[in-house]
């Protein structure tokens, strides 16, 4: 006889089941993803007791009439799916037919659904994974699935269940991303009896991130746009000074499905490479978007992870889009504050300027380029007539409308008519003279002056503590961290200077070598990546008996070569980079360990030597580690500590 055996379909279901609902968050991520997918506008999600005693999912999508209601319960019965070429060619989030198999096998089950309001609802009650009961009954448009007693029968699985409250933390953590990658649904998240959030459902995704993490995450985000062939990147990123310290705010969504991707976290840490410090990471939320046929989304059983035809893309995509969206934003080193895009400003005339002065704040919009925004004009306390300026990168229309006054010659008679009716009679018409206006220039065209516009025309006002170079305009003081300012100079200097087809030597050769005695291990270690450090500015002679000779060193540090070596050394096994990454370590240590170091007395003349070449930097807002360079404290913010406006 033989020894294999076809299972039935109970055994089948709880095995398929093992796969499919790992927790209690793996039957809400199933329940929820059928809701949108039924085109619901409103979902309530319910749970208790870290939802293994409860689970309730109800919306108001399309509904489903007995028949249907009663296959749903069958493995692989799915409306999504009809043939395998529809796999390749995926719009849903579900489509295999386990969600309800599979949670019916593990808890007792009930469904009530309805595609109308009136009668012809119905119910359908599972428990321990048979059926129990179909019913007809009244109900609302949509569908309701309740799951109660989860794992009751699995002792084993069970047992694996984190505490209540870990299991609930698990659940409101995926309700939260995927309440982000539906915003036209308006999601209730219903806790033990207390409502934890509810989304608005206008379809915008910066409302939603509001509603679910709060107006700080919100604020500090801005929109990421790019394409690249077939391609495409939308969402929002954070500045590089809103940071948390691990991934749980890096939500990433392809096709509209919540994925795990190590090639677009490494993407996204590539972009913030040197703009964010380490062991901290940025907050996002980027929406993917490409051609089915190129990702395949069925190589997870919970569809966690999927696979693109090109990681490469990917990988180019996420990098550009979140690097065009940093740059853009135009204020990396400070306050940040987005408005939407438009086409001209209203400027008041300097009479009224005092009057509304607190009213009014010119705002940079990264949505558009640059463009100043009508959305948020600047209002007026005064009576006082404005002026309409082009709004800025806006030259073109400005032109355009020039070109139209200046051609416009009033006639004479219609002058003379119009002037009799309101004056005494006159035997000499005056005819205006046409004023001819110059076309407008982008450079003529107003901007928002940048930070680092400021800092490069502001006045030196002194050191602090030997560590903080003071500069002052006529509304801010900035401090700036003169070792991290000299680190990030260094830095850039040194990427230039390995750039392709850049033959600049970066080496200052000493007039003694300095012989080091190193550990067995340090001897191994140099050994291994003496080339790296030849490339990159150092001049090592390997003399055996665990001596080096330090003969060169990189950007001009051979007065304190021995010491620099030693530290940079100690740094880089600490970190342990990997072979591929180990020059970058070593440029961005050496820039740090070579640069000016907090203490270290300078002259007026080397600080504004300094900050010279701070400003023109490609990012003057962060050391080599990610640190801010410097930071601002408004003039207001003086007058407001001491009182002097309340």
């Amino acid at each position: 006889m033989g020894r294999i055996n076809v299972l039935d379909s109970r055994t089948a279901n709880a095995i398929k089941a093992g796969e499919v609902i790992e927790r209690p968050v793996s039957v809400v991520k199933e329940l929820l993803d059928n809701a949108v997918d039924s085109g619901a506008t409103r979902v309530k999600i319910e749970f208790a007791g870290g939802g293994i005693s409860l689970i309730r999912v109800t919306d108001n999508g399309c509904g489903m009439d007995r028949e249907d209601a009663e296959k749903a319960f069958l493995i692989h019965a799915t409306s999504k799916l009809k043939k395998i070429e529809d796999l390749y060619d995926l719009s849903t989030n579900g489509f295999r037919g386990e969600a309800l198999a599979s949670i019916a096998s593990c808890a007792d089950v009930t469904l009530t659904t309805s595609q109308s309001d009136g009668t012809d609802g119905t119910r359908v009650t599972y428990e321990d994974g048979e059926l129990k009961d179909v019913t007809d009954i009244s109900a609302p448009q949509g569908t309701c699935v309740e799951v109660r007693s989860l794992f009751k029968n699995f002792p084993a699985r069970y047992k694996f269940l984190k505490k209540d409250s870990t299991e609930g933390m698990y659940i409101t953590g995926l309700v939260e991303k995927l309440s982000i990658i539906n915003p036209q649904v308006s999601i209730k998240l219903i806790k033990d009896g207390a409502v934890q959030f509810t989304t608005p459902g206008t379809g915008s995704v910066q409302d939603a991130v509001y509603a679910v993490y709060g107006k700080e995450t919100a604020s500090n985000l801005v929109p990421v746009k790019y394409q690249q062939d077939d391609f495409r990147i939308e969402g929002f990123t954070g500045l590089p000074r809103f940071v948390r310290g691990n991934r749980g705010l890096q939500c990433v969504y392809v096709n509209d499905r919540l994925i795990h991707s190590k090639t677009i976290s490494a993407a996204i840490d590539e972009a913030y490479k040197n703009a964010v410090m380490k062991n901290k990471f940025p907050v996002c939320f980027l929406m993917i978007y490409c051609a089915p046929g190129t990702v395949d989304v069925n190589v997870h059983p919970q569809k966690a992870e999927v696979k693109f035809s090109s990681d490469n893309d990917v990988f180019r995509l996420v990098y550009h889009g979140i690097r065009e969206a940093i740059t853009s934003s135009g204020t990396a080193g400070g306050a940040f504050k987005g408005i939407a895009s438009g086409d001209s400003i209203e400027i008041e005339t300097p009479s009224e300027t005092k009057v509304a002065a607190e009213e009014k704040q010119l705002r940079y919009d990264i949505s558009a380029g640059g463009k100043l925004s009508s959305a948020h004009k600047l209002k007026s306390s005064s009576s006082s007539p404005v002026q309409t300026v082009p709004a800025a990168g806006d030259a073109q229309s400005a032109n355009e409308l020039l070109k139209i006054l200046s051609g416009f010659k009033p006639d004479a008679s219609v002058v003379a008519n119009n002037h009799a009716e309101e004056t005494a009679p006159s035997t000499e018409t005056e005819v205006p003279e046409v004023l001819t206006v110059a076309p407008v220039t982008p450079d003529e065209v107003r901007k928002e002056l940048t930070d680092i516009d400021k800092i490069a025309g502001a006045r030196y006002t002194g050191i602090l503590f030997n560590t903080y170079i003071i500069l002052q305009t006529t509304e801010e003081c900035y401090f700036v961290d003169q070792h991290a300012a000299h680190e990030r100079v260094l830095y850039e200097e040194f990427m230039a200077k390995k750039a392709p087809g850049k033959n600049i030597s970066a080496t200052e050769h000493m007039l003694v070598p300095s012989i080091i005695k190193v550990s067995a291990s340090d001897y191994t270690f140099i050994e291994g990546a003496i080339d790296k450090f030849t490339e990159n500015g150092f001049e090592i002679e390997l003399l055996g008996d665990r001596e080096i000779a330090l003969r060169a060193v990189p950007m001009g540090s051979a007065n304190k070569a021995s010491d620099m070596f030693a530290e940079i050394l100690t740094d880089l096994k600490r970190d342990n980079p990997a072979k591929t990454d180990i020059w970058y370590s070593l440029i961005q240590t050496t820039a740090c360990k070579a640069a000016i170091r907090a203490g270290d007395v300078i002259t007026q003349e080397q600080a504004e030597s300094l900050i010279d070449k701070l400003t023109k930097l490609e990012d003057p807002y962060h050391c080599a580690h990610g640190r801010p360079t410097f930071f601002c404290v408004p003039r207001r913010d003086f007058e407001k500590n001491f009182k002097r406006i309340v």
